[in-house]
């Protein structure tokens, strides 16, 4: 579990609201990805249950040279980002990396990543977390909370074109936590 101040009911008390107000954008705003025709029925994502233990404090490296690479994506031509950090971090008793991007502009980190609950239990083609960067730039030790991994886009629609997580955000441990593959 991370950080020592850590408010375990704030925190699952802001996850809830986080899922709540997800679930409402998904149903009734009109840039969601559930298509028109399917959002009465919708009653919302399934989630794994909050595990504290998915909150992990991450090792922040800045890249000296920030690079700008194409990602895959599910449909059309890959897509362009900058390359500009690693996370360090430990989970199941073993260290991990993810690489974070960022496009021009944006003000959050963007961490795409696969893992091996990909296709049983959640999106078949990864899952993505955002990590605000003046979190990550304040200092070295940042926050990664799996809890807030979700589907991208294209996961409800085949309308939207996704970036795939590049090879070395692959992990070989399970991510039991955030947005599971919709039933």
């Amino acid at each position: 579990m991370a950080g020592e101040d850590f408010d375990e009911r704030a925190w699952r008390d802001r996850l809830t609201d986080h899922r709540e107000q997800k679930d409402e954008f998904l149903a009734e705003h009109p840039q969601s990805p559930i298509p028109p025709e399917s959002r009465d029925e919708f009653d919302g994502l399934a989630y794994y249950d909050p595990d504290p233990e998915y909150r992990v404090v991450s090792r922040f490296s800045r890249a000296q040279s920030p690079e700008t690479v194409d990602l895959e994506t599910t449909r059309g031509p890959p897509a362009e980002y900058d390359r500009v950090a690693v996370f360090g971090f430990e989970l199941d008793d073993d260290h991990h990396t993810l690489e974070a991007y960022r496009i021009q502009g944006e003000d959050t980190l963007f961490v795409p990543f696969a893992d091996p609950t990909n296709g049983d239990e959640t999106y078949h083609r990864g899952r993505y977390l955002d990590v605000d960067a003046q979190d990550a730039e304040s200092g070295d030790d940042v926050v990664l909370d799996f809890n807030l991994a979700y589907n991208p886009f294209c996961a409800y629609s085949d309308t939207f074109s996704c970036a795939l997580p590049p090879d070395e955000n692959h992990l070989d441990v399970p991510v039991r936590a955030g947005e599971r593959a919709r039933e």
